[in-house]
């Protein structure tokens, strides 16, 4: 229950709560479906660094401190990500690769229960907070079975805690983020979002404060404010529990490290939208659509006004936080949305009952079906989907051959390499913090033929190349002096180099 005003909501026609049950039941469920028949989850290229990172911790019981897999193995690396990393190798082991789907099925799940609560499940807006809710998994369906999922999550929690206690004035709604934050930084390093937003929260509330101690008006819609010193309080336990992890601090600065490399420029994730796809302009209009809807409310809540812009000025810098504007924006109509009488807030409650039990067990069973019947149980079949997007067959010639070490790779597959041909460490792969940022960029500059191949060092050295087909280098290579395609399909190419230059 909910301090402040509530209102007892009536009882429906049956008929009307069983619609509703059906459209919730087809809302959390879709995402999952169509994954058991696309399983587009196999095309993901961080996923396949994640199962083997997790397999060498549950093998040697410890934490990976220096480059495992990599032929710079001695340089430090901290794995930010071992929690998650441990989670998929169990998985693994448990479903082989269909470990993959499963781990995609039950994050589109929970992205669906969680942006449900953020649209706003507890008020009388259901038809419009569905019809939100999908809109908002479509920008999202585009996240693989990725650490990065167990920060969509954790922060959509987060900020619902945080909302809840803001409408209801109930300090102990903010109770379990310690524990959140605890699981967040074992899993993701993404959890420094999440702190930022503990941090915004505290400064509204300082602001709010202040003003209305000097007995201004503007903020009479806030009629339950929390206590400030609650929630710093609060969030001292929270950045307490941040530290609890193997690496302690060293997430923090290895969070500015990777916002700021001079690499991000060239990786798509980090380059801002383009808008090529639907998605880019679906997100566009949720963000204005909620900055409309606080305008037309003409609402002072700086809270949502300033989430709305540290959120869009993030998502906008780079493609791969569109999660936090699409979030935010969801949070932000759907608060819109709450009835206001006489200045106040009104809070609605909703008790599900055999409703919620119900709906929980027919979405688990059709979830549960349609990975049973859609995703193959033979691991050959479902290594001929891998083999769509990854060189399985040039590493198969590669291994049947016993060609030469050093090794060189593309970037895209270096993370696939390490799990499917570890008998060949990668030269680079996706794993940020690790390589020197001059060698990163490098990299890219002699993939993009910007500076010549001996200029390189790991390529120059290499005496086997697995490259993309019809790729600048690829394909620049073939006539060059000693190198020799010794295997070349649809998708990639191999090539030894004789030299080994030195």
């Amino acid at each position: 229950m909910y301090n402040g005003d509530s209102a007892t909501i009536p009882r429906r026609p049956l008929g009307e709560t069983a619609s509703r049950m059906a459209v919730l039941v087809l809302l959390f469920t879709f995402g999952a479906i169509l994954e058991s028949v696309k399983l587009s989850s196999l095309a993901n290229p961080e996923i396949w660094g994640h199962l083997r990172v997790g397999g060498w911790i549950l093998e040697h019981r410890t934490w990976p401190h220096t480059g495992i897999f990599s032929q710079v193995a001695n340089l430090r690396w901290r794995d930010f990500t071992w929690g998650y990393d441990v989670v998929a190798a169990a998985a693994n082991r448990v479903l082989g690769l269909r470990a993959v789907p499963a781990l995609l099925i039950i994050f589109r799940l929970l992205v669906a229960a969680v942006v449900f609560l953020l649209a706003g499940t507890n008020r009388e807006n259901f038809w419009f907070a569905a019809a939100l809710s999908a809109l908002a998994q479509v920008p999202l369906l585009a996240m693989g079975p990725v650490a990065g999922g167990a920060s969509v999550i954790l922060f959509a929690l987060e900020l619902f805690l945080l909302l809840e206690s803001r409408r209801s004035g109930d300090f102990r709604v903010l109770l379990p983020l310690p524990v959140l934050f605890f699981v967040w930084a074992n899993l993701d390093i993404g959890f420094i979002y999440g702190i930022g937003l503990l941090a915004l929260f505290l400064a509204t509330l300082i602001v709010e404060g202040i003003v209305r101690a000097a007995s201004w008006s503007w903020f009479a819609e806030i009629t339950a404010p929390v206590a400030w010193n609650k929630v710093a309080l609060v969030g001292g336990g929270c950045l307490v529990a941040t530290l609890l992890n193997p690496y302690a601090h060293d997430a923090y600065s290895a969070f500015w490290a990777i916002q700021t490399s001079v690499a991000n420029r060239e990786l798509p994730e980090h380059a801002a939208m383009k808008f090529h796809q639907p998605q880019d302009y679906l997100v566009l209009l949720l963000a204005m659509v909620a900055f409309l809807m606080l305008g037309l409310r003409r609402s002072r809540d700086l809270f949502l006004f300033g989430l709305l812009m540290s959120c869009t000025i993030l998502s906008f810098h780079a493609q791969s936080e569109n999660w936090l504007i699409t979030l935010s924006a969801i949070a932000a109509i759907g608060a819109a949305t709450v009835p206001r009488r006489a200045g106040t807030i009104e809070v609605r409650t909703r008790r599900w009952g055999w409703q919620g039990l119900g709906i929980a067990g027919a979405t688990l069973s059709i979830v549960l079906a349609a990975f049973v019947l859609g995703v193959p149980r033979d691991k050959n079949v479902l290594m001929q989907k891998v083999a769509e997007s990854f060189p399985v067959r040039a590493c198969d010639a590669i291994r049947t051959q016993q060609l030469p070490q050093p090794f060189f790779n593309t970037y895209a597959w270096g993370a696939f390499l390490t799990w499917y041909l570890p008998e060949y460490p990668v030269a680079i792969d996706a794993r940020r913090g690790l390589y020197p940022e001059a060698e990163e960029a490098d990299y890219f500059k002699v993939m993009n033929a910007e500076i010549p191949y001996r200029d390189f060092a790991p390529m120059k050295q290499a005496r086997t190349l697995l490259l993309e087909k019809g790729g600048t280098m690829g394909e620049a290579l073939r006539g060059v002096a000693g190198f020799h395609v010794v295997y070349e399909d649809k998708l990639a190419i191999v090539l030894s180099h004789e030299q080994g230059e030195k």
